[in-house]
């Protein structure tokens, strides 16, 4: 048994109280929406400037820049998680926030993508690349590091591998903290981590062919629509990463989604992709997010900021 530490397990009971496992609490998908609204306010990080702006388009998107710095040369662009039923808020703004002292003219683009189930596939993907245009139009790619969390993980993912093979220029570096990317819901950690799941799975559950069935059937998979869900701009589990930029990867142990990060990983791995993964045992789903309470997302956390130091780095030195 793996134990976590004290705040760690209080945090686990925290996100079992809000578990949104769509069999036992279907009335989760309103409660998310209602959530994501009561903290989507424009507020900004004290010592940055926020601006909320649109693209030619119109897709809207956030931009963060430190008080008092230069001109930005350098960019994260981070897709925020939700399961594609949560909306922007400013939790995300304070956890890329710190990014911006990594290295000299960084500033941080967060897209404010349209929402499931009025929005679905391709929109949200349309939208990214869309913003990417307009990120690019003014930033070099190989100054531009892209990340994402949960269904931000896997739109960052859909939207690298529609870069790719479009041949168009890629990000100098990438990183996804627990990406959903299995839209068949097939690795075996669905069922291994069902009961230790504190968001979606659930304690006293067993994960069968049935409730495997009841899963893709239930709102959280509305975002995907009529499309095939082996398609792997939908479930990046199923691409093939070749010539992809440095890649990390973070996930729980205790995630059913274990197996969306571990896929990837493995991929990569076998395209030749220079990728780091780090599994922190007992944690949940987007653990890393909650960096300023629990140790083992301290950990996780520095690690990242580290990656995104040395990506910036190496830039600055060709």
């Amino acid at each position: 048994m793996v134990l976590s530490s004290v705040r760690g397990e209080i945090f686990k009971m925290m996100m079992r109280m809000q578990n949104i496992n769509p069999i036992a609490h279907p009335e989760m998908e309103d409660k998310m929406k209602r959530m994501s609204e009561k903290y989507s306010h424009t507020k900004s990080v004290k010592g940055y400037t926020l601006e909320c702006l649109c693209t030619k388009k119109g897709t809207k998107y956030q931009r963060l820049r430190k008080e008092g710095a230069g001109s930005a040369d350098k960019v994260i662009y981070y897709i925020h998680g939700g399961c594609y039923i949560s909306g922007l808020t400013y939790n995300y703004r304070d956890f890329c926030a710190p990014f911006c002292d990594l290295a000299n003219g960084v500033e941080i683009i967060l897209l404010d993508y349209k929402l499931s189930p009025k929005y679905q596939y391709p929109t949200q993907l349309n939208e990214a690349l869309d913003l990417w245009e307009e990120i690019t139009s003014s930033k070099k790619p190989e100054n531009i590091i892209v990340g994402g969390d949960s269904s931000g993980g896997n739109l960052a993912l859909a939207m690298l591998l529609k870069l790719r093979d479009s041949e168009m220029k890629m990000p100098c570096g990438c990183f996804f903290l627990s990406p959903w990317t299995d839209m068949t819901a097939s690795g075996k950690s669905y069922a291994v981590n069902y009961q230790k799941d504190v968001e979606i799975g659930d304690k006293k559950g067993v994960f069968d062919e049935a409730t495997r069935q009841k899963l893709l059937d239930s709102y959280l998979f509305k975002c995907i629509g009529e499309e095939d869900r082996n398609n792997p701009y939908v479930s990046p589990a199923f691409a093939n990463f070749s010539d992809f930029p440095p890649m990390m990867l973070f996930v729980g142990g205790h995630e059913m989604l274990l197996d969306d990060t571990l896929s990837v990983y493995n991929k990569a791995i076998s395209a030749g992709v220079d990728v780091k993964l780090e599994t922190q045992p007992g944690m949940f789903h987007s653990y890393i997010l909650y960096q300023n309470y629990m140790p083992e997302s301290k950990a996780s956390y520095s690690k990242l900021k580290l990656f995104i130091k040395e990506l910036f780095k190496e830039e600055n030195n060709e």
